[in-house]
């Protein structure tokens, strides 16, 4: 773990990443957590050599095995009579770090430890990233295929339009494929959202460019990634029948 230092110490020339050391950096879920905070327009840590933290921000440790990733809030060294202030600045950025994480989806689990005076205080976060959304599960299961699908709109509904022959957008009244997760208790449709949050199987429809039927359900409590793979080979067979 990085030893927070005073910002007195220079940078080295050779160019460093903020927010984690440079082993991390091509992690992907250290990745991604720094895309978020970076577009949220939060601080990230700045390392020198021997991974000192010489500037107050944001810092990102992974779990290569689990997936997850660790985020602490790392600051300059203070004197022994501002430790109180820092611990409670640490709490406070720590909070403002969880929050916005949430309303990203990730999960968001709070690591506590005891502090110089034994009182129990939020330290760092152990963050999961959010799982893939559906439209991104089905457009990578279809590319296994070399199979296009575009994305389509309407009144909060959202699905995704696949030719049965090349890959443009489907024209009006051209046959295509149509496909989504359909959540029956909220009589709703979407592809934008991780089927994870929802009680929604695939559905997948042939749209004869006037009249749709209904070719396949998956099972609602089907494991996603095992769903999508079945819809997408469905999809692929339909295509392959339909150039044949």
């Amino acid at each position: 773990m990085p030893r927070a230092a005073k910002p007195a110490e220079d940078l080295t020339s050779a160019p460093r990443p903020l927010g984690c050391l440079p082993a991390s950096a091509d992690v992907p879920q250290v990745k991604a957590a720094i895309r978020l905070l970076t577009h949220d327009g939060q601080p990230l840590a700045a390392f020198a050599e021997r991974d000192r933290c010489i500037s107050a921000g944001a810092y990102l440790d992974p779990n290569r095995e689990t997936g997850e990733v660790v985020l602490e809030f790392l600051a300059e060294d203070r004197p022994t009579d501002g430790r109180e202030e820092l611990d409670a600045e640490r709490v406070r950025v720590t909070l403002e770090y969880a929050d916005l994480f949430r309303v990203a989806g990730w999960t968001v689990q709070e690591f506590r430890e005891r502090d110089h005076t034994n009182r129990e205080r939020l330290t760092r976060l152990i963050l999961t990233t959010p799982p893939p959304t559906a439209r991104e599960r089905m457009t990578a299961a279809l590319d296994e295929y070399g199979i296009t699908a575009h994305v389509d709109k309407d009144a909060g509904n959202s699905w995704l339009a696949i030719p049965v022959t090349g890959s443009d957008f489907p024209g009006v009244g051209t046959p295509h494929l149509i496909a989504y997760v359909y959540e029956a208790r909220e009589d709703w449709v979407f592809v934008d959202n991780p089927m994870e949050h929802w009680a929604g199987g695939w559905e997948v429809r042939f749209n004869y460019g006037s009249v749709e039927v209904v070719i396949h359900r998956s099972d609602a409590a089907a494991d996603p990634a095992s769903a999508t793979a079945t819809a997408a080979k469905l999809i692929a067979a339909i295509r392959a029948a339909w150039a044949g």
